[in-house]
């Protein structure tokens, strides 16, 4: 251990000094912060000693250059506050920057770190993760070799993200498998629409179903197109389907809220940890007054909860989920600051609040207003079938393609039988519980209509 004297402590202050200056911290505040908080400075002693006795005894001396060292100190430091906060090195975060900004590679996979380990959320449709048949639930354990407990976001992206026709090697953990599956993938330019072509359609005679992937740039005006599209079809009553849609641009989920709300009325606010409260408001005429009811699930996070919410608050409509879930609970704020050297920090600065006041994330999530009675198992039968947002026509009304006249053939009658619960019978339990709400909810509308 170093000696007592002045040495330790400009190394100490030298320190201190780079942190303040590297987060942008002015070199007045820095000062009159160490006045401050002298003892609590005290205790980074530790960190002068311990950087020294790694320096002169560590194995490996290309390991223990300064600045490597203070870096690994600084990851250390942000990944013990959550898992969205990230300190980005310089190449980092000008890989970061490219690819907020342009066109890129990548697997076409949403995901997030639950109970630690990297999930997927949800493929992207006809994206190289679902032409590999990588499922919801699907917990990748290692991306080319190496181990992904612990991993932050941001690791994941510059894993999975690379040049279009490169190839990746991931192995899975799925529910239900007793072994581990192992796919190499091939990257993509990944280009999919936030509303798909055959998710927007009705259900029955009068209610309409929108499934929204993730909200990107165009989706607020992909929702609005979708609405217009099912409202010209006769439909009173919308289910708008968020489950495992893992969010993305604040800004369009509040134009998908002023969609559906009055104007002048709260769609969300966010505060820092000075109390400071920004508020987001409606602002446009609702696109009609029609029912609603919004699916989720626990993988339903960031801009869906805030819709979700939004839409379970100012009593616009029901949220619905399996039950024993609630969503996510991913609700706060990630501000970029750019640093000094071309690093990157991006931090937690804020939390969302529904129009109710509730925190999204000390909530731990949305809880639903009805809960679909559903077992895990089923979900994951229904997932593997590739039914979700399909219900059978009897459920809504339809005659069956069974039911249809047509002329029997020699090969249809000689076919064996097909099994009563085989694959047929599957179709979403979540949805048709969502239907029910609305179909009941219509019924009551229609007979206060007669009575009055």
């Amino acid at each position: 251990m170093s000696a007592p004297g002045k040495k330790p402590f400009v190394l100490l202050f030298a320190l201190l000094l780079f942190i303040f200056l590297s987060l942008g911290i002015g070199v007045q505040r820095s000062v009159l912060a160490l006045d401050d908080i002298d003892e609590e400075l005290k205790q980074l002693e530790v960190v002068i000693d311990i950087m020294g006795m790694i320096q002169k005894d560590y194995v490996n001396p290309e390991k223990t250059k300064t600045q490597d060292l203070i870096n690994g100190a600084i990851h250390g430091m942000v990944s013990k506050l959550d898992r969205y906060s990230v300190y980005m090195e310089k190449d980092e975060a000008k890989e970061f920057n490219d690819q907020t900004q342009g066109s890129f590679g990548g697997l076409g996979i949403q995901f997030d770190i639950v109970d630690g380990w990297l999930t997927v959320i949800a493929p992207l449709p006809g994206t190289p993760a679902d032409k590999a048949e990588v499922m919801s639930g699907d917990r990748i354990v290692e991306i080319e070799g190496e181990s992904t407990r612990s991993i932050n976001i941001d690791q994941v992206t510059k894993k999975l993200k690379g040049e279009p026709g490169t190839t990746v090697h991931i192995v899975i953990a799925r529910k239900g498998e007793t072994k581990l599956l192992e796919k190499t993938i091939t990257r993509a330019i990944i280009n999919t629409n936030a509303v798909e072509k055959d998710e927007k359609r009705m259900l029955g005679g009068s209610i309409g179903y929108i499934r929204l992937r993730d909200f990107t740039r165009d989706a607020a005006e992909e929702v609005e197109s979708a609405v217009r599209e099912l409202q010209q079809q006769g439909m009173k009553g919308l289910i708008f389907d968020l489950r495992y849609n893992g969010g993305g641009l604040l800004n369009v989920a509040i134009k998908i809220c002023d969609l559906f709300i009055e104007p002048g009325k709260v769609i969300m606010s966010h505060k820092d940890n000075r109390g400071v409260e920004t508020k987001y408001y409606a602002e446009k005429k609702p696109m009609g007054d029609f029912l609603m009811a919004v699916l989720v699930n626990e993988y339903s996070a960031s801009a869906s909860e805030i819709v979700a919410g939004c839409i379970q608050d100012q009593k616009r409509g029901v949220i619905v989920g399996p039950v024993g879930h609630k969503t996510l609970g991913k609700g706060s704020v990630q501000t970029l600051y750019d640093l000094k050297q071309g690093a990157s920090l991006k931090l937690t600065t804020a939390k969302y609040y529904t129009p109710a006041g509730h925190s999204i994330e000390d909530d731990h999530g949305l809880t639903p207003d009805v809960f679909a009675q559903i077992t895990d198992d089923q979900r994951d039968a229904i997932r593997k079938a590739e039914k979700i947002g399909y219900l059978l026509p009897e459920l809504v009304g339809q005659k069956s393609k069974e039911e249809a006249p047509h002329k029997i053939s020699v090969e249809e009658v000689f076919q064996p039988p097909k099994a009563p619960n085989g694959e047929d019978s599957i179709y979403d339990i979540e949805l048709y519980a969502a239907y029910q709400c609305l179909k009941g909810a219509e019924v009551l509308l229609s007979l206060n209509g007669a009575q009055n």
